[in-house]
């Protein structure tokens, strides 16, 4: 890759897709933009704005000129993509994408024999919006965004990759895919199923009055916010991340049953509660966050 503007590519312009476009066409407006979406009107609307500068239905048409290709699709159809794009890329493209879970994509990119392009993504911002009319050039702006290198990662592909992470405002963290599925289960999948089973027992244990509406107050509230979020994407996400999510479940489940079980037992030693060391171990390790 030469030091002339960039060509990038992005395949899906959603929240993701969407912030991340504006946000590289914000850091460098000399570089040319290309999407392809399955839903035209984000498309559209982008280019409108100035963010895309060519806009197609078909992959086969222009991404075979990117240095960059993001693929800001469900992780189910990745695998579809990477076959599509395997003979249209450009040797020394960068392809990578921004799920929550590297570890099976990192499997696709070798099954079809992309190994050497594929690069994995994940950009730790989000919320309970959608949608590229939700974007913005600041969503990723000093998020931590994952780049998941592999043997076949070049130093300068790593660099590339880091310098234009940097360029948007968000901080590189390089890490192996692995380690991330397992990091992810804990600090985002989990949490996800958590705050969805705590809205659910909210929803079953509802009196006539509705007194849980009235009386949820910020406790509450952001525990469960993320419960909101898109069905469709946090059934593939445990899908796609089960072993590393059923692992965590377990423990966290282990760890409410002791916590249940003190309670019952109104559990001490040395005359001090099982709740209130855990609350003194947690409270000093939250703490540090």
């Amino acid at each position: 890759m030469n030091n002339s503007p960039l060509t990038v590519g992005f395949i899906g312009l959603g929240l993701i897709g969407g912030s991340m476009a504006k946000a590289i066409k914000k850091a460098h407006p000399e570089y040319t933009l290309i999407a392809s979406s399955r839903s035209l009107p984000p498309l559209q609307a982008a280019k409108d704005e100035g963010v895309i500068d060519i806009i197609t239905e078909d992959v086969s048409t222009y991404f075979d000129k990117c240095d960059f290709i993001f693929l800001c699709t469900p992780v189910v159809t990745i695998s579809k993509y990477f076959t599509q794009l395997k003979n249209i890329i450009k040797s020394d493209c960068i392809l990578t994408d921004v799920g929550s879970v590297k570890g099976n994509v990192h499997k696709a990119a070798v099954a079809t024999g992309l190994e050497r392009n594929f690069i994995g993504g994940h950009p730790m911002a989000g919320n309970e919006t959608c949608g590229y009319s939700n974007s913005t050039e600041k969503f990723l702006l000093g998020a931590k965004y994952i780049i998941t290198k592999s043997e076949y990662t070049t130093e300068l592909q790593l660099a590339m990759y880091e310098n234009l992470i940097k360029d948007i405002g968000a901080i590189p963290v390089v890490m192996d895919p692995e380690l991330h599925d397992k990091t992810a289960a804990v600090i985002s999948h989990v949490p996800h199923l958590v705050a969805a089973a705590l809205a659910k027992i909210a929803k079953d244990n509802e009196d006539p009055n509705q007194f849980m509406h009235t009386l949820a107050a910020g406790g509450f509230k952001d525990t469960t916010r993320i419960a909101a979020s898109t069905p469709e994407m946090w059934s593939q996400i445990c899908k796609a991340n089960s072993e590393a999510i059923c692992a965590m479940l377990e423990n966290y489940i282990d760890r409410l049953n002791i916590v249940l079980d003190s309670i019952k037992n109104n559990t001490e030693e040395d005359g001090v509660s099982y709740i209130a060391e855990l609350f003194t171990e947690t409270r000093e390790y939250r703490n540090t966050f």
